[in-house]
């Protein structure tokens, strides 16, 4: 992007950020958070008359910023669901078994490059672990696009959105149009439905409510952005695929004379006789519309909900009914029991199926507003731990108690919702695919005021208030909807408004041309290398930049000196050999626990940004200018200075002396002046901006931009070229640049966005190894999709180095 179009840009968001209202003391709301400015920048700020459920809020959007993880170059995003990787992750220490809700809670995030960075990975630079758990990220991202409002960026993704779909074929059994897995592939271990087969971990083979309504709700979501698309024969096909999956639910999963839905086991089980307990999964469906809207009988099944012989406990609902004979509420530390504890990543699916019976279905005997304020108080009154906000895997049913709470493991678990449950679900912000904003509040009329301020919708600020008598806002009484920062409509009662709103400002400036940082490592080795002075036995040099930012004593994530001798210590990051960037500003990502009286640790006295120069030495970043000009601790201190080409950046510190305090870092970014990638000629990517697995940069002056990867030998070695924007969706020559200076001619498997594969063939070149030249490469025609794709190049057969592609533009 040209410098003055992207300051063009800047200007525009931040004009369209300024048109709002400030009925909210945002600082108010932070006391205590790290980084402050992030909330403001990307949440909306919420007041109720409930003081946990309003905490809990404000804390739950602190956790899911804990669990944002920039990746690298060309990547962006990922959400992870545990701090720290765990053994059965997947690439990028992602888990599917709970994107879903990732992308819920992300949704409502002004940023959207967090949400579209993450998708797009799921779609077009994740792996096999699409599959790994249960999953309804289709119904998620569509989810995402009516608050974006952005048609091109959703629409973009149908292939990839059908591809992972049709990854569930071989769990499919035509004969009841319903699909099937294990309780544990369901993310379920040791449930009611697994105990009673031969391994009580995994549990056999069934059909689930809950699987099979997110699949209902995926091929829904694909149907309707088919239709986007203008493609009838994918949006008819979807529509019958859903049709035909919901009637396999309500036909073989629903007990009348139970009136519950049911686990059905598939081995040995010819009659289909339905599980003999209730499952909290069982409320599933409502969350995704599968009930008959013309049948009462199916709204029986809320009844268990508030039955104390059902879900009904004080830290509820429980996984399983308490009357049956497989519960078991009594767990005190065990992970993963699925039979009786409280589970928040179910209570959010089941918060979510009490709005849509509310809106979409009505009121029963026993859900209305008031036992759905309940549920949703319950929900918020569990997520305490020693009388602070907390969240971790499981809870107990009955006592004040986290049973799944593993030290520096599973705190601040990302494993389910609950900003969206608040948001979506008791505010009742319904997102709509046209030009409408609809709000819908489950607000008990008891209440005397809410409000939802910061709301990006479609590209919009929203504000809506409700104040009964006008004295909390100091505005006229009853609600109003504020449309960037104007009063847009008023009504004098609680209840239901809908506002005609303008066409949704989106602009993709951010996306085509992204603004990288070139200091992420999410391997912990490697390039960018990144090396200390001095490192604190207790803590890590890598994960100062792997991607992870929060200011946590416990979980840990951060560098420090802590120990050290030195009045001044450094960390410094090397690209990689020969890979020059041009850079421009330095982000430190400051820990402190002297603040939190935790510990030792806290603002250098003094930070110099420092450049390895071409000669070899290190010399002062010129005119460096610090933002915010003082430290502040648990925060962002960026420096900003003139740029300049380099391969090493090195930051000096400073400590306090006096004191005898000293530095803590959780993460160092480096960022360059102009957009990723890097390049002089348009459609070019150098294969060392790659993500690398099991290969190697080397330098060349031969090289394009001095450098290359080569090392491509293990049978798991590969080079992925991420962020490969193109702007329409076609075929493209794609030149590969390589050296090959064996006799036999060589192969790799090429991958593209998880769905194309092909075999690129490498012949010889009269050149040595990390040898190039602009007259040697092959040519692959290569089918890419609007937006970022990812093209992947493992090793096949004997050897070649990469330099670059190139897109035949």
């Amino acid at each position: 992007m040209d410098l003055p179009i992207f300051i063009a840009y800047v200007i525009s968001l931040t004009l369209i950020s300024a048109q709002t209202t400030n009925f909210v003391d945002k600082d108010s709301k932070l006391v205590g958070f790290g980084e402050p400015q992030w909330f403001k920048d990307n949440i909306p700020f919420v007041e109720v008359p409930d003081t946990q459920i309003e905490e809990v809020y404000y804390y739950r959007f602190s956790t899911h910023k804990r669990h944002l993880r920039y990746i690298h170059p060309g990547v962006g995003y990922s959400v992870t669901e545990f701090v720290h990787n765990v053994g059965y992750s997947q690439k990028f220490g992602t888990i599917n078994g709970a994107a879903g809700h990732h992308i819920y809670e992300s949704r409502w995030l002004r940023n959207p490059r967090y949400n579209e960075d993450y998708i797009n990975f799921w779609y077009r630079g994740g792996s096999s672990g699409n599959q790994q758990y249960s999953e309804w990220i289709a119904d998620a991202s569509y989810a995402n696009f009516l608050l974006t409002g952005n048609k091109d960026f959703i629409t973009s993704q149908q292939e990839g959105l059908v591809n992972n779909f049709n990854g569930w074929n071989d769990r499919y059994e035509p004969a009841l149009d319903l699909y099937f897995l294990s309780p544990h592939d369901d993310a379920m271990e040791h449930s009611a439905s697994s105990e009673q087969t031969d391994d009580g971990y995994h549990g056999g083979l069934g059909y689930r409510p809950s699987f099979n309504s997110e699949m209902y709700a995926n091929a829904i979501a694909i149907s309707k952005i088919a239709r986007m698309n203008n493609d009838t024969r994918t949006a008819d096909e979807f529509e019958g695929r859903a049709a035909a999956i919901r009637k396999g639910i309500l036909e073989y999963l629903w007990d009348h004379e139970r009136t519950f839905f049911y686990h059905v086991f598939r081995e040995d089980n010819p009659s289909y006789e339905l599980l003999d307990t209730r499952e909290e999964i069982g409320f599933f469906p409502w969350r995704f519309g599968v009930p008959n809207f013309q049948e009462s009988i199916y709204e029986r099944a809320w009844e268990h909900l508030f039955d104390p012989q059902g879900f009904n406990s004080t830290y509820g609902p429980t996984t399983c009914e308490q009357r049956s004979p497989w519960f078991d509420g009594n767990q005190t530390a065990q992970c993963c029991w699925w039979n009786g504890n409280s589970w928040p990543y179910s209570t959010g699916m089941v918060i979510n199926s009490l709005a849509s019976q509310l809106r979409d279905y009505g009121m029963t005997n026993v859900v209305n507003v008031n036992t759905f304020l309940e549920v949703l108080y319950k929900y918020a009154e569990t997520q305490y731990k020693n009388d602070k906000p907390f969240v971790a895997e499981c809870h107990s049913p009955y006592r004040k108690l986290w049973v799944c709470d593993s030290y520096n493991h599973s705190e601040h678990y990302a494993h389910s919702t609950y900003v969206d449950n608040v948001l979506g679900d008791l505010l009742g912000i319904v997102p709509q695919p046209n030009n409408t904003f609809v709000i819908n509040p489950l607000i008990p009329s008891s209440w005397p005021y809410f409000i939802v301020e910061n709301l990006l919708y479609h590209g919009h600020n929203i504000t809506v208030l409700y104040d009964a008598d006008g004295s909390k806002y100091n505005f006229t009484a009853g609600m109003k909807i504020f449309l960037n920062g104007v009063l847009a409509k008023s009504q004098s009662q609680l209840g239901r408004m809908t506002l005609d709103i303008p066409a949704p400002i989106v602009d993709e400036s951010y996306a085509k041309n992204k603004m990288e940082n070139y200091a992420a490592n999410a391997n912990g080795f490697g390039y960018p290398m990144v090396e200390a002075s001095f490192t604190s036995a207790w803590t890590s040099v890598w994960q100062v930049v792997d991607g992870r930012i929060f200011y946590d004593y416990i979980p840990s994530n951060r560098w420090s000196n802590f120990a050290s001798q030195n009045e001044v210590d450094w960390l410094s990051v090397d690209f990689g050999p020969g890979r020059v960037k041009a850079v421009d500003n330095v982000k430190l990502y400051v820990y402190s626990d002297v603040v939190t009286g935790e510990g030792e640790v806290d603002c250098p006295t003094n930070v110099t940004v420092e450049i390895l120069s071409a000669s070899g030495s290190w010399t002062q970043a010129q005119n460096q200018v610090s933002t915010p000009s003082l430290c502040v601790p648990n925060d962002v201190l960026t420096i900003h200075f003139d740029s300049v080409q380099t391969q090493k950046v090195r930051v000096t510190f400073s400590r306090n002396k006096e004191e005898n305090w000293f530095v803590g870092i959780t993460e160092l970014e480096i960022w360059g002046p102009w957009p990723w990638p890097q390049v002089e000629e348009k459609g070019t990517y150098e294969a060392e901006d790659g993500y690398l697995t099991n290969a190697k940069i080397g330098s060349s002056q031969t090289a394009s931009g001095g450098s290359y990867v080569g090392e491509i030998d293990a049978e798991n070695a590969s080079v992925e070229f991420a962020g490969v924007w193109v702007d329409e969706t076609k075929e493209y020559d794609v030149r590969v640049y390589y050296s090959n200076a064996m006799v036999e001619e060589a192969t790799m498997n090429v991958t593209t966005n998880n769905i194309n594969r092909q075999i690129a063939s490498f012949p010889h070149t009269v050149n040595g190894w990390g040898q190039f030249d602009s007259n040697t490469f092959v040519t692959l025609r290569i089918p890419l999709q609007r937006g970022n794709n990812a093209i992947i190049f493992k090793h096949g057969s004997y050897y070649a180095e990469l330099d670059k592609i190139m897109l035949v533009l």
